[in-house]
């Protein structure tokens, strides 16, 4: 190929030159007409000269095109200029299915890993540094995953700038730690409440600053771990005092036995007032025993919820058997229990006995907190969305004290005298084996509203 190229070069420029020489010989003999056809023809060969030489650097520059430009469609067709020329066009087109395959492997790992990062339950968040100082339309977000838009209940946004504008909250959190960090924040959205732990990494590549933004709603996490160790707790209790009571219980019954005759009476075998004090102790060890008994029992209620059974349920029916079921005893008190206008055809995905028992539970509190409260009232409505229908239970009662609103979710933690202290720890976690949750709302002296959420 070379000795080739190289010949044709030599060959036209001889040409060229000797051509050159018979013009300047014609000029000398002044024939004008001819000198002037000589010059048309140098420079005709100066011209394939020129084509020719660009001609065999062609493939070079549409090798070099293609591989800048990420071309990798290009082809070159076998060469007539000599074998070396058609090996340098195979070998280019080798070179550029090297590159096409390495590229299509390098776009199915980025899709692999990017699909991974979209599975994962943590919010991926990652942009340019500096794009936190600007609000124009060029900020682009270059990560965002699915988990990200529904911890923080947003679209998926292209620019940060739009986060900046629905989600201020977030991005002000984001400025502050734009060299690194973590931080808890705790949100209240509405009928949602959330406690995220977010952490921001400040990363260098290629000399460019980049920030990797990781955060997730660990409200849900320690709620369980805290259910899960009071339930430790109470099997613990259950278990020592079952078996440290069972057996008082059955002793005051047999003293019991032994100091009544067969009509109930007291035996007056022994002395009077020993037979007594004996019937009066054992009577009040038995009534105490079955007392805590009883007591324990109810507590064994948080730790042993069942597995509910699932299935569809149609939501107003349901809803009129619970005021079917409570209206008598709400009449007796005067309270009005209303059940707002939804869709006949709302379904949701619940364990009828467990729900069941939920209602009585808040319906049973809104009774305590309406005792003091003119023209008192409970109402259920319902709203739905693509993601979640949730049930809310409202009434204009004396409300809850702020300073005691993450407790009452706590086995054993009540403000009445006669309380047990399990119904709204049972309620939770009935909603938690649902996949679902429950939360409170509440103005002191004015409402309270649960809200009861069902995940699609």
């Amino acid at each position: 190929m070379i000795k080739r190229f190289t010949l044709q070069i030599i060959l036209r420029v001889l040409t060229i030159m000797l051509t050159s020489i018979l013009l300047a010989s014609i000029i000398q003999f002044e024939y004008w007409f001819s000198a002037f056809a000589t010059l048309l023809i140098i420079a005709y060969e100066v011209y394939s000269l020129i084509r020719y030489v660009n001609h065999t650097n062609y493939s070079m520059v549409k090798f070099m095109d293609a591989l800048k430009n990420e071309d990798y469609s290009v082809y070159f067709s076998p060469s007539q200029k000599g074998s070396s020329f058609k090996k340098v066009n195979e070998d280019f087109n080798e070179i550029i299915s090297i590159f096409k395959k390495n590229n299509i492997e390098k776009e199915a790992q980025y899709a692999h890993f990017k699909q991974i990062l979209e599975q994962v339950n943590m919010g991926i968040i990652s942009i340019h540094k500096e794009d936190l100082d600007h609000t124009h339309s060029e900020n682009e977000i270059l990560f965002l995953n699915k988990a990200a838009c529904e911890i923080l209940n947003q679209p998926r946004h292209k620019y940060w700038h739009r986060f900046d504008a629905h989600a201020p909250w977030f991005t002000r959190e984001i400025n502050r730690l734009r060299d690194g960090g973590k931080v808890l924040l705790k949100l209240d959205m509405g009928h949602d409440q959330k406690q995220l732990s977010i952490e921001v990494i400040d990363a260098n590549y290629l000399h460019t600053p980049y920030l990797f933004i990781t955060f997730q709603d660990i409200r849900s996490e320690i709620a369980m771990k805290e259910i899960e160790a009071w339930h430790n707790i109470i099997r613990v209790l259950a278990h020592e005092m079952l078996n440290s009571f069972t057996p008082v219980s059955s002793l005051a019954s047999t003293i019991v036995d032994m100091t009544n005759d067969t009509n109930g009476n007291v035996v007056k075998h022994a002395d009077q007032e020993l037979i007594n004090d004996i019937n009066l102790a054992a009577s009040t060890i038995k009534r105490r025993s079955d007392g805590l008994l009883e007591f324990v029992n109810d507590y064994r209620t948080i730790s042993s919820v069942p597995i509910p059974q699932i299935k569809e349920l149609l939501l107003l029916p349901f809803l009129d058997n619970i005021k079917r079921l409570l209206s008598p005893d709400l009449e007796k008190e005067n309270i009005l229990l209303e059940i707002k206008k939804l869709p006949p055809k709302t379904i949701i995905k619940a364990d009828e006995r467990l729900l069941e028992q939920i209602f009585i539970n808040l319906i049973g509190n809104s009774r305590h907190a309406l005792v003091e409260t003119k023209n008192p009232k409970i109402t259920i409505d319902c709203s739905i969305n693509e993601k979640n229908t949730i049930i809310r239970l409202s009434d204009n009662g004396k409300g809850i004290p702020t300073e005691i609103m993450d407790q009452i979710f706590i086995p054993f933690y009540t403000t009445r005298v006669e309380g047990s202290g399990i119904g709204l720890s049972l309620s939770k976690s009935i909603m938690k084996k649902h996949d679902g949750d429950i939360y409170v709302q509440s103005v002191e002296n004015e409402n309270t509203t649960f809200s009861l959420l069902f995940k699609k």
